[in-house]
């Protein structure tokens, strides 16, 4: 028998649906993420397109234990390089369902300045929060887990939603995890038509589990 889901993986997927029906012309961030199988979650929250671009890096707050936003960014290597961040986006440290969390959020220079060019507007955010009953076995057995080396390599594990990995994908709603120490980062795809999107066609799964590994390590 296929075994039941934990109630973390169904709600990774209700988010996931929720974003899919951002309207055109806002971006939803990657704010809290899912929780283990014990806790409730949050979906991401739609932020609008603001009417200019923005810098790339963030002025995202600090304190706590978590990297500032510019860290993060700075951690996601040339393959983000061109995007921007929102006008008006709350990039930073919040307060999630399970503690203190950290929410990124960059989009294409074409959605923050409300280009006629709708074919690239897109965008991904980026969470981190800590929950240690996130537990590998658990998506192991559901087939959502990651087969990667570097992950073995650097006492991490990692997951995708509905356990549809393919390397050479673009990350798309359902979200990439990348978990070590209890301590989780996820890297979404976020807003406008949630199309494929040239600008972010070397946004790739396999390229999230690397960024993930990298994010995780500032924190070492």
């Amino acid at each position: 028998m296929f075994p039941r889901p934990p109630r973390s993986a169904v709600l990774l997927l209700c988010a996931a649906a929720a974003v899919a029906l951002v309207g055109c012309g806002a971006v939803a961030p990657a704010t809290d993420v899912p929780p283990a199988p014990a806790a409730g979650a949050e979906d991401p929250a739609s932020t609008d397109t603001p009417d200019t671009p923005d810098a790339g890096a963030s002025p995202a707050t600090g304190g706590g234990d978590y990297p500032t936003c510019d860290e993060v960014y700075s951690a996601l290597g040339p393959e983000a390089s061109d995007l921007v961040i929102a006008a008006d986006a709350d990039n930073g440290e919040v307060e999630g369902s399970s503690g203190r969390e950290l929410s990124c959020t960059w989009i294409t220079p074409q959605a923050a300045a409300n280009s006629l060019d709708m074919q690239n507007y897109g965008g991904f955010g980026v969470g981190i929060h800590r929950d240690p009953s996130y537990i590998e076995s658990d998506y192991d057995a559901l087939g959502w887990t990651i087969d990667d080396p570097r992950l073995g390599a650097e006492g991490a594990w990692a997951l995708t939603a509905g356990g549809h990995y393919d390397g050479g994908a673009v990350v798309d709603i359902g979200s990439v995890q990348v978990v070590r120490d209890g301590t989780i980062v996820t890297i979404s795809a976020t807003g406008a038509m949630l199309n494929e999107v040239p600008q972010l066609a070397d946004l790739t799964q396999s390229w999230a589990v690397g960024a993930g590994l990298r994010i995780l390590d500032l924190m070492r």
